[in-house]
Order: structure tokens, then sequence, then C-alpha cells
């Protein structure tokens, strides 16, 4: 009788290009812009009133200098609005007539646009540059998610296909049919986590995550969270603790149990097969935080701050026997739809920590007890 493939570790998985929201890389922009005008404003003073200084050449390389920093660090239009504030700063400060905008001596006119032209030459490479750049790396992850994807789905699609084939053979017995029988469903299982993971991820990226609040006890969360990984923790018990059983709490039960089964699931993955995972609730500041302890290796130091993001997967990743290195950054993406927060860190006696934290307006269960929730 063939055996079915026993799923192996992954290869470094990758996401494909999530934009960046509209509104983080708008203040993005603002703080770029905000501090190539303070660093132009500073410059000014510094030359006119401390230094006493008006060397025009001097002047222009320092602006432009400014601005191409700005056109590294933010896009091209706050590249350009920097270089329009250098020309008018060189203008109306160091050209005569100083302190008007009118230009008395020819040389003066062409040192001004060839200030602005150089700002904006400058200014539209380092844009190109940087284009190409994240066009290169999108590549890359486009190419790396293919490749972790055909992975992840090639094992349990082999152990299904070999175990049902198995299932066919007539020397089969009774107990060895149910083995097979019950490879297949937990392989099947892995696959629509597998497809349940790239639709949240699709969501998350078009930024399709709604948030819809009601009252619920936070038990119901951590027990509907169970329930989706029950089969990827099947190794392992959960240790639950929850504080306020008697407390009622609006969130979104939806968001909240899928985000904390996905950080359920890594701490599965990566915790000693028959190792305890703690899941401690606290209600309490109008918040609702859960934090999850496993009893793994811990978190690398030189890998903590690379945890959440979209394309990266742990050292020890290819230890694991599925997964494509979504987890975490899915549930980030759920609990930011609720205005929440995820972090994660190192337990003084070992293993790792990741806490969901979820804005949650609370009362005593019994206060509303007859009330419409």
């Amino acid at each position: 009788m063939a055996q079915p493939a026993s799923p192996s570790g992954s290869e470094a998985a990758a996401l494909s290009f999530l934009l960046v929201p509209h509104r983080v890389q708008r203040a993005a922009e603002v703080r770029a812009l905000l501090l190539g005008l303070l660093a132009l404003g500073l410059l000014t003073v510094c030359f006119v009133t401390w230094l006493h200084f008006r060397n025009p050449t001097i002047v222009s390389l320092s602006f432009l200098l400014v601005v191409l920093v700005v056109a590294t660090m933010s896009t091209r239009r706050i590249a350009i609005a920097t270089s329009i504030a250098a020309s008018f700063c060189f203008n109306f400060f160091f050209l005569a007539p100083v302190g008007t905008l009118r230009i008395a001596d020819p040389e003066n006119l062409a040192e001004l646009f060839t200030l602005l032209a150089v700002s904006l030459l400058a200014s539209h490479l380092s844009s190109q540059v940087r284009e190409a750049q994240v066009l290169r790396r999108a590549a890359e992850l486009k190419s790396a998610l293919l490749e972790s994807l055909s992975h992840a789905l090639k094992t349990p699609l082999t152990a299904v296909t070999v175990a049902a084939n198995n299932l066919n053979a007539s020397s089969l017995t009774a107990d060895e049919r149910q083995e097979q029988a019950a490879i297949v469903r937990a392989e099947l299982d892995r696959l629509n986590r597998l497809f349940q993971d790239i639709v949240d991820m699709a969501r998350i990226e078009t930024r399709a995550v709604a948030a819809e609040r009601e009252w619920v006890q936070p038990a119901e969360i951590v027990e509907a969270a169970a329930r989706q990984v029950e089969p990827a923790c099947d190794a392992h018990r959960l240790d639950i603790d929850v504080g306020g059983e008697r407390v009622l709490i609006r969130v979104d039960p939806r968001l909240t149990s899928a985000a904390l089964a996905h950080v359920l699931e890594n701490a599965g993955q990566y915790s000693p097969a028959g190792s305890a995972i703690d899941v401690r609730v606290v209600v309490e500041d109008n918040e609702l935080r859960i934090a999850v302890r496993d009893r793994g290796r811990g978190i690398n130091p030189n890998e903590q701050h690379r945890l959440f993001e979209r394309s990266y997967r742990g050292a020890e990743a290819q230890l694991q026997r599925f997964g494509t290195g979504m987890g975490l950054t899915i549930a980030q993406g759920l609990v930011a739809a609720e205005g929440g927060r995820i972090w994660a860190a190192n337990h003084p006696q070992g293993g790792a920590v990741v806490t969901i934290a979820v804005p949650a307006e609370s009362r005593a269960a019994a206060m509303l007890e007859g009330e419409p929730l």
C-alpha cells in the first residue's frame, strides 16, 4: 500500500505586493514635505541670520542637497513642491534685490532657473529609480508567492490523491481505511484554510474588510477561533483563561475570532507537539486583549521587527509542515480593520507571546438581560 506523502517544509514564502493604504501614503508624503520645508528654513536662517552668508553657489548647492534627500524619501510631487520652495527661498533671500521676487541681474536669473531645473531633474530621476525598485520587488514577491503556493498546494493534494487511491485497495483493514480517510479529511482542511487565507489577503489588500460590531461574550470569540484551528492544533492543549465571563463586549466577533485563529495556528506550528498553548483574555480600559503564548524557541531578536511583514517567514519556517507565512499578516489586517493592534514578544519563561488588542465597549451581562443586543 502506498503511503501518502508527508507534508514537508515549504520554501520561503512571499505575498503579492500590497498597496500601501492611501491615508498612510498621504501621511508619509506630508511628513517628507514638512521635513524638506523645515530643512530649507533652517538653512536659510543659518545662512542669513547666523553666518551672514549669501554666496549663491553655496546656497544653491545646499538647497539642491535638501531636494535630493526629499526625492529619495518621498514621491515625485513632493520633491517638485520642495524644489519650488527652494527656488522661492533662493530668490527671496539670496538674489538681489533681496526681500523681493524680482531679479535685477540676468546672471541671478540663470542661477535661479538652473537650481529649479536641476532640482526637478534630480527629483524625476530619483523617482524613476524608486519606481523601478518597486517593480523589481513586486516581481520578486510574485515569483516567490507562486513558488510558495505551488508547494503549499502540491503537498496536501499529493497526500489526498495517494490516500484516496489507497482506499480502493481491497487489502486494507477497517482501521487502515479509517486512517486513510482521516488523512484525506485533514489535508482537505489544510486546503480549505489555504484558500481562505488567499481570500482574506485579497480582501485586506483591496481594503474590503469592514467591521460589524455586536455584543458578545469574550469566551465566544475564543471558542470560535479554537474551532477554526482544531485540526492545526490537535497536537496541543489549549489552556484558556477568559477573565470577566459575565462581561459583554461590543466588537466584530467574526474579524476578531478569525485574527485569533491565525495567531493560534501560528503558535501551533512553532510549538513542540504535546506542549500547551496559553490563551489569556482581559477586558479593561475599553479594550479586549487576547494574549497567546506558545512553547517554542521564541522570537529571534534579529527577526522580531519583521514578523508582520507581508513577505516574511522566520528562519525556522523550513521546518514547518504546512504554511505560507500569511497568518500573522492576515491577523494584523483583520485587527487593523477594527482599529486594533497586534504585537509579539518573548515570554520570560520561554516561548513567544502574540497579543491582540481591539477597542471594545463593555457592559455587565446582567445589565442587558431581557434587552435586545
